[in-house]
């Protein structure tokens, strides 16, 4: 059994690998073999925690990332409102046809059984999950910042 165990990658890095993804997929692929050899050089017992403890820490990150994302279009509203004024129609229209667009485009975007590998751990694989959560986020946060701007 393969050590599904990945390698700590800290967030101004992940931004980094995203980029990569998105405008050298060459120079992730580099990434990605470097990071599969350190892979390799796990010792210890490989496996991870059990899988109820992976769904619960899935159901309460995906409970942050919707709080947050509802926080800061809330607060993006409020902050428009209190510093602007009215929000121009147009504007306001724009911004929820624009958020639910990214919302389709990280749906539309998301790769799958094309990437997937038995462990799920690969550094292309992690890049497929943080683009869709990313776009996901600012899909909703631009729109409850448009719903929550004084129309």
């Amino acid at each position: 059994m393969a050590d599904t165990r990945p390698t700590l990658v800290t967030f101004r890095h992940a931004v980094y690998l995203c980029l990569l993804g998105v405008l050298a997929p060459a120079k992730l692929a580099e990434e990605e073999a470097k990071d599969n050899a350190a892979r390799q050089n796990f010792s210890g017992k490989s496996g991870g925690p059990h899988h109820a403890y992976i769904v619960c820490r899935a159901f309460w990150i995906s409970l942050a990332l919707v709080v947050t994302s509802t926080a800061v279009g809330f607060l993006a509203g409020r902050v428009s409102s209190r510093f602007i004024g009215v929000g121009p129609r147009g504007l306001i229209l724009a911004m929820q046809i624009w958020g639910a667009a990214l919302l389709l485009w990280g749906t539309l975007f998301v790769r799958g059984w094309e990437i997937q590998t038995y462990a799920g751990v690969t550094l292309t694989e992690r890049v497929n999950r943080w683009l869709y959560r990313a776009l996901y986020c600012v899909g909703t946060a631009m729109i409850v910042w448009s719903v929550s701007w004084t129309p």
